[in-house]
């Protein structure tokens, strides 16, 4: 247990504080350095996960929640360690460990995660050093178990259980048909500079250029800015 007892907060580290967490609503998150926490209850936060290194910061930030009368969870917080090698080993082991809430039998690395769909659930809260907060949207995927039961996954759990080819992979709704934007790597994008005339244009059920939404659907964040070529999903199969 690493002691905190020489640091005292400033009135300042107090108030901004205090405005972060006042600020935020029931199940809302906030990433503060190394650390995420969770608005679990009218005065309390949990957390979420931390670096080995970050047990000062989370010290202080403790101290200072008690201090406005905040109460701090952290016994299921994920620790993260610092060495990378270490960090990827142990993240690979507990992802290896997730299972169905429900059933409790099916792994989620077991399930069909390359049929998914992303969805926006609420919102994060960034703050930045002047305590100016930011909102934006916060994005969970879907998948579901054998047993029917959907499950919620963070983005970055997502693409720790699923892999690179499977995150770049967004399903969409458009016209009553239903769609699959695949992201195209960088090679795939130099070979069609490579094989493109510059008159031509690429055109909507080949290659696009994906914004903020598309075809009437907001874009997940990590699809924006990426070309991506389509192909049409029925029962469950892709049709080119």
């Amino acid at each position: 247990m690493h002691s905190n007892e020489t640091w005292t907060p400033t009135q300042e580290d107090i108030e901004w504080t205090k405005k972060v967490v006042k600020g935020l609503v029931s199940g809302q998150d906030w990433m503060e350095g190394e650390m995420a926490f969770r608005k679990t209850g009218e005065e309390e936060l949990t957390l979420l996960t931390r670096t080995e290194r970050a047990y000062l910061a989370l010290e202080r930030v403790q101290t200072i929640l008690e201090i406005i009368g905040w109460h701090l969870k952290t016994d299921t917080a994920k620790i993260i360690p610092d060495d990378p090698q270490a960090a990827a080993e142990a993240i690979q082991d507990e992802v290896q460990g997730w299972v169905c809430p429900a059933c409790k039998e099916v792994h989620v690395v077991d399930m069909d995660l390359e049929n998914v769909r992303w969805k926006e659930m609420g919102n994060t809260v960034y703050v930045d050093e002047e305590g100016n907060s930011m909102e934006q949207d916060r994005w969970v995927v879907a998948v579901t178990c054998a047993c029917k039961e959907e499950l919620f996954l963070s983005p970055d759990d997502y693409y720790l259980a699923a892999g690179d080819i499977n995150f770049y992979r967004w399903i969409y709704e458009d016209n009553g048909k239903t769609w699959v934007a695949r992201a195209l790597s960088n090679e795939e994008i130099i070979a069609r500079v490579d094989e493109t005339k510059p008159s031509l244009v690429w055109k909507y059920g080949n290659d696009q250029h994906l914004g903020t939404t598309f075809q009437g659907s907001t874009v997940p964040p990590h699809m924006r800015g990426t070309y991506c070529t389509f192909s049409r999903l029925t029962a469950g199969e892709e049709e080119e």
